[in-house]
């Protein structure tokens, strides 16, 4: 290793003028010292250098040109300490680690534009060791110093931001290792991770972002540790195709979506762990994936855990709290394996065992559930045993051929209780049942109805279970129409949708009366920039149509272009029929329906799912309701992009921005949800906050105010915990220092 020290100061005599002048002139081993300033260049690192400050971090910034492309790394062991990364593009790649190359980023900034780490893309499938067997505390040192496969990357106290797509890219066969490091305002992914690349994190924070907040893909691995993952604006962390994840002791609170979510055949493990008010389900396993789960809390959201897989998921001794509908859902066919779950204040079933499912639940405790603590669907034969159900109205539902296993289990305060009696181990068929308290809010209603600042509404049923009695009593329309005006502000919006209810309280009237349908498309497009309040509405407006008759449950199946888009020649058309089918009698809500149509591309699978929903919205013309939603210029260039488009969506509702005044409203609302108050101070300074964002097109509206309140909360707790003995009123106070 040489001892070899050079300086970059433009007006300093002896000294390099610029970065790139010196790292051509230094050898292997080099530490190359920086003035302070702005050095407006982009470089290759050929050579095993390091590059430092002189004066201290964050004196030092290199702004990368647009047209000059990324900074690269072409060489092992390569170390950026203290220095400010800033890109000419957020929607390009600022930073690059190529394949056999390594770089440590230490107490560095960087934004506007993702770092990506390269690996190669053919590598020999090679036996990996369960997810569990890898090394999380191992520092990558030796990988750094020699990468025999793809690109090394180690980041250390260090924050990336503003960049658009992702933060950072991992790819081919990769390695990378975040240590004390912060993602934040990244519109799209906070941490994209694909082929066979390992991430390890170790105290990593995520905040915001429009996308999911970590997404693996391929056959990578993922491991975090000590991790906060905050308002994800889909997923908290996506598993797909056949990558694994493993969490241990980390917080993924207010996502989007899901906190975790698995697809295809991926594998998630979860250890120790908090899922806290996700608008849809804290774990929600899909396709032919599974979930381990040790020692987990899940809290708030439509559902907590929902299994849709029929491979086996392990549930250890964790607990399910406060959900707005089912504490643990099962779907068609899927067997878990549960023990020690404690289910507590679900708005509807402790357990929900769909059609058809089996599973076995091992001493199970399930409190003041709102519907029976245990409902077991059509066919289905789950194994309770030890299972125990506190201060419920009922303990048990039974749908038609159900035959579920009891052993040694007991009901205590219970006002209907149907469980067998002692030495019982099958019941007999349940009889009509009893009334039941009203369903609580589906959480997608929740969260949209918090972000427009009033109480949530009953939801729909879920689109996968077989709606029960218990399930089945609907808002009137009245109620609808009266929880479609208290939202905050979208008065054009409440305008519109009050005289489509009319024009189809017409249109029902003259069915009734035996005369034809006039022609009539009741299709949408909602164009408005993201948090304007679309979902909710969407959800109201199947819920309305439902009231009035024209949809047999009003329902809203969501999706993207992930949910409706194959990877290869053949899977689109399925795949979107699947999405489409799940919608019948619903709404299909597509968000950023634009996506299938991407901008300068001829040639894209999404073409393929466009023309399939075209014919299926003709095939099933009373049957579904699709609603396409976007960025309004981009939501007319979808349309304009297929004729059968055209002719089908012929009516737009357009979403405003929300206000100043009406987002201060909505932040208030979520105050009072969560039992906080804003004093006068932070009231005022909260509007001027607010007032002084920019409002271009990617301002989150309803999102960036829930966010905001969230980010208050987290400043007034560490404020809180500073004081000895704080009083209720100090715990519930927030005030103008708690704004970010």
């Amino acid at each position: 290793m040489t001892d070899a020290k050079l300086r970059v100061a433009p007006r300093t005599r002896g000294a390099h003028r610029t970065i790139t002048e010196a790292l051509n002139a230094a050898p292997a081993g080099a530490v190359i010292s920086i003035a302070p300033g702005e050095y407006t260049e982009s470089f290759r690192l050929v050579r095993r250098v390091t590059l430092v400050p002189q004066h201290g971090n964050g004196s030092v910034t290199v702004a990368v040109p647009r047209a000059e492309g990324p900074l690269t790394v072409a060489a092992p062991d390569c170390l950026l300490h203290g220095l400010v990364l800033r890109g000419g593009d957020p929607d390009e790649a600022l930073l690059r680690v190529e394949d056999a190359a390594g770089l440590t980023l230490r107490e560095c900034t960087v934004s506007h534009g993702r770092i990506e780490v390269l690996g190669s893309r053919n590598v020999a499938a090679r036996p990996e060791p369960p997810i569990g067997d890898i090394g999380l505390d191992n520092d990558l040192s030796a990988e750094l110093a020699d990468p025999t496969a793809g690109g090394v990357l180690v980041i250390r106290r260090s924050k990336l931001s503003a960049s658009r797509h992702t933060a950072l890219h991992l790819t081919g066969d990769s390695l990378a290792r975040l240590d004390d490091t912060t993602i934040e305002g990244i519109e799209g992914i906070g941490v994209a991770v694909s082929g066979s690349a390992v991430l390890r994190a170790d105290m990593l924070r995520v905040h915001g972002g429009s996308g999911s907040a970590l997404r693996a893909q391929g056959s990578c691995r993922v491991l975090l540790r000590g991790s906060g993952l905050f308002g994800a604006g889909r997923h908290g962390v996506l598993v797909q195709e056949e990558a694994e994840a493993l969490l241990t002791d980390c917080r993924v609170e207010n996502a989007g979506r899901s906190a975790v979510r698995t697809d295809h055949t991926a594998r998630a493990e979860i250890e120790e762990s908090t899922l806290a008010d996700a608008r849809l389900a804290g774990v929600d396993v899909r396709d032919e994936s599974r979930v381990v789960m040790r020692g987990v809390r899940v809290r708030g959201g439509e559902t907590g855990v929902r299994l849709r897989s029929t491979e086996e998921s392990v549930l250890l001794h964790c607990s399910v709290t406060g959900q707005l509908g089912n504490g643990v859902e099962l779907g068609t066919g899927a067997d878990p394996r549960v023990r020690g779950l404690r289910v507590v204040r679900s708005g509807k079933h402790g357990v929900f065992v769909g059609e058809s499912a089996r599973g076995t639940f091992d001493h199970c405790d399930v409190l003041a559930s709102a519907f029976p603590a245990f409902h077991v669907g059509r066919a289905a034969a789950p194994r309770f045993r030890g299972c125990r159900v506190f201060d419920s109205a009922s303990d048990l539902g039974l749908g038609e051929g159900a035959q579920p296993v009891f052993e040694h289990c007991a009901s205590v305060n219970v006002a209907q209780p149907r469980l067998p009696a002692a030495g019982r181990t099958a019941p007999e068929q349940a009889g009509p049942p009893e009334p039941q308290p009203p369903a609580a809010p589906a959480a997608g209603q929740a969260a949209d109805a918090a972000a427009a600042g009033r109480p949530a509404p009953p939801p729909p049923p879920a689109e996968t279970e077989e709606e029960t009695p218990e399930e089945s009593a609907a808002p009137s329309l009245p109620d609808l129409l009266a929880e479609l005006n208290e939202l905050v502000g979208l008065d054009g919006i409440k305008q519109d949708v009050g005289g489509l209810v009319k024009l189809m309280q017409t249109v029902r009237m003259r069915q009734d009366a035996g005369l034809p349908a006039p022609p009539l498309s009741r299709h949408l497009v909602f164009a408005g920039n993201p948090g304007t309040g679309k979902t909710t509405v969407a959800r109201l407006y199947g819920q309305l149509l439902h009231a009035l008759g024209l949809l047999s449950k009003g329902h809203l199946v969501e999706v993207d272009r992930s949910a409706l888009v194959g990877e290869y020649v053949g899977h689109t058309g399925p795949k979107t029929t699947e999405a489409f089918q799940q919608a019948r009698g619903g709404v299909l809500f597509i968000d950023e329906a634009y996506a299938l149509t991407p901008e300068g591309v001829s040639q894209d699978f999404g073409s393929e799912a466009i023309a399939t929903l075209v014919k299926l919205m003709e095939d099933h013309r009373d049957e579904v309701v699709v609603i396409a939603a976007g960025y309004p210029g981009e939501m007319d260039r979808f349309i304009s992009s297929n004729p059968g488009l055209a002719s089908r969506f012929t009516r737009t509702l357009h979403f405003a921005d929300y206000s100043t005044e009406e987002l201060v409203s909505i932040v208030e609302h979520h105050a009072r949800r969560h039992r906080y108050e804003l004093t006068d101070a932070a009231r005022k300074a909260l509007a001027e906050y607010l007032g002084s964002i920019p409002r271009g097109q990617n301002f989150g509206n309803g999102r960036t105010a829930r966010q905001l309140f969230q980010r208050m909360t987290e400043r007034q707790a560490m404020r809180v915990a500073e004081l000895a003995n704080p009083d209720p009123t100090a715990l519930m106070t927030l005030d103008e220092t708690d704004l970010p």
